[in-house]
Parts: structure tokens; C-alpha cells; sequence
């Protein structure tokens, strides 16, 4: 056995994963999905995945350009008008094998912390194209959803879309069995510049439990911080005349829309609302 030649490939790799792991990259998704699973209509959703070093971060490519605007005014003391579209935003610490989740309700802005999920993929040998790359088929039964996932090792990072890694390759298509949620790749470039721990707005951090507690009082009672005068808040009619809407009403419609949007990716993490 040649053992120059086996220590000379090991460097190579080792080398080819450093590299591959130090560069910068953004991988851009849309994604489509059902609020409401019994609804028919879909939301399309902008997507990217900001990866750097051992961190990934997913959110909308509306509020990294919104992000990245108020970095530049900053810079020359200008402001930015701020942006809160962190719907699915995600990151990934595999350093430290750590999720974050956020959340925004009303005027609050939350972060909770949990260890990285471990998938227990299963890969086929079927292969196709997609976007001109050679991508392998994987299934996930993963938070009460059943997964297809296709991934490539045509691109060296082991990422993908949302919370979900731990393929050989990078992610570049996904759906579930229901066609609630899909993740379609639509791009890649590198990127030196991103800051992936920058938040236009600083999160308050709590616990699931708390999160859950936190969305329970809402809809329970959804318009507290107006009726009590701590949001401000001007009803008008058609005529502009103002008036005192009737909360009770107005309670009922909105606990109805909280009810029918609660569908997340990962279903067996839904609120269970009265």
C-alpha cells in the first residue's frame, strides 16, 4: 500500500473541506406554502440561506435587503427605515450544534434556543437533474411531516433550507407529502460581506414553554394592548369619522384566523388553541 499517495489524498480533502467550509456563501430558495392546510391557495415567499464559517442563517430576501440597507446608512450615520419580516427565520450554529427560532407578535420580537435536531434521512440511490446540477433523492419523517428532499454534491455545503442539514451535499429542492410546504433553489453566490448574527432589532429570549404561553394569551385575548391604551390605535369608517370598535367581535374573527393559520413546517410543534 502506498501510504504517500493515501496521506497525500487526506490532505487534499481535508484541505478541499476547510476550504469549502471557510467560504461565504448565499443560497437563495422560494418557497411555497399553506397557511391554512385545508386551504387550496399557496404564499410564495423569497428566501435565503446566509451561510459563514460554522453558522447558517434562513430568513426572506426582503429583510436582508432591508438589513443590509440600514448597515450601509449606518455606516454614514443615516438611518433606514426598519423592517420585521422574520417569518421562518432560523439559524444554525453547528459549532455549537444549536437552533435559534424567532417570532414576531405585534410590537415584541422573540428568540428561543434549542439543541440542533438530529434527521434520520434516508437516501435512495435515484438521481436527477435540477438546475443543472446532479442531485440525489432523500426521505425524512421528521415533526409529523413525511419530507422528499434532493440534494447535490455538486456544491461542497451541507446545508439546507430552514432548520434542516446533516445531507452529503446542499439542499436544493424540498417538499413534504401534503404539498404544504416546498422549497425550490433558485441561485448561489458567494458572499464576503453578510453579517449572519445582525438583527435590525434586538429579540427578547425565552423558552419554548414561555413562547407557547406567550401565543396562548394572545389568542385568548388578542387585543389587550389596545384596549388598554398601550397601542394606539385610530378606527375610522368609510367617512373617517372615528368610533369604538366592538373588541368582542373582533376577538371572535381574529382567534377564527389564528385558528386556520396554524400550520407550521414543523407540525407537531402547533399551538393547540380553545
Amino acid at each position: 500500500m502506498n501510504w504517500k499517495i493515501l496521506f497525500r489524498t487526506g490532505v487534499l480533502m481535508i484541505l478541499f473541506f476547510n476550504i469549502s467550509q471557510g467560504q461565504n456563501h448565499r443560497v437563495y430558495y422560494q418557497m411555497t406554502y399553506k397557511a391554512d392546510s385545508s386551504n387550496v391557495e399557496t404564499t410564495k415567499k423569497n428566501m435565503v440561506l446566509l451561510i459563514k464559517d460554522n453558522k447558517s442563517k434562513f430568513y426572506s430576501q426582503e429583510q436582508l435587503a432591508n438589513d443590509s440597507l440600514i448597515i450601509e446608512k449606518e455606516k454614514t450615520g443615516g438611518k433606514a427605515q426598519k423592517k420585521f419580516d422574520y417569518s421562518f427565520m432560523t439559524i444554525k450554529d453547528n459549532q455549537e450544534k444549536k437552533l435559534y427560532k424567532f417570532t414576531s407578535l405585534l410590537r415584541d420580537f422573540y428568540k428561543t434556543s434549542e439543541n440542533a435536531p438530529s434527521f434520520n434521512w434516508k437516501i435512495s440511490n435515484e438521481t436527477k437533474k435540477i438546475e443543472n446540477y446532479t442531485c440525489q433523492k432523500a426521505t425524512l419523517n421528521y415533526a409529523g411531516r413525511l419530507w422528499e428532499a434532493w440534494f447535490t454534491t455538486d456544491i461542497a455545503l451541507q446545508d439546507g433550507p430552514f432548520i434542516f442539514n446533516g445531507l452529503p451535499g446542499l439542499i436544493v429542492y424540498m417538499k413534504d407529502s401534503k404539498n404544504n410546504y416546498e422549497f425550490s433553489f433558485t441561485g448561489i453566490k458567494k458572499d464576503e460581506t453578510t453579517d449572519i448574527n445582525y438583527l435590525s432589532s434586538k429579540p427578547l429570549e425565552i423558552s419554548k414553554k414561555q413562547l407557547d404561553k406567550v401565543l396562548l394569551d394572545h389568542y385568548n385575548d388578542p387585543y389587550r394592548e389596545m384596549k388598554a391604551g398601550s397601542i394606539k390605535v385610530r378606527w375610522q369608517d368609510e367617512n373617517g369619522k372615528e368610533f369604538t370598535p366592538d373588541y368582542k367581535e373582533l376577538t371572535k374573527t381574529e382567534q377564527k384566523a389564528i385558528k386556520k393559520n396554524n400550520n407550521p413546517i414543523e407540525l407537531s410543534e402547533a399551538i393547540k388553541y380553545p
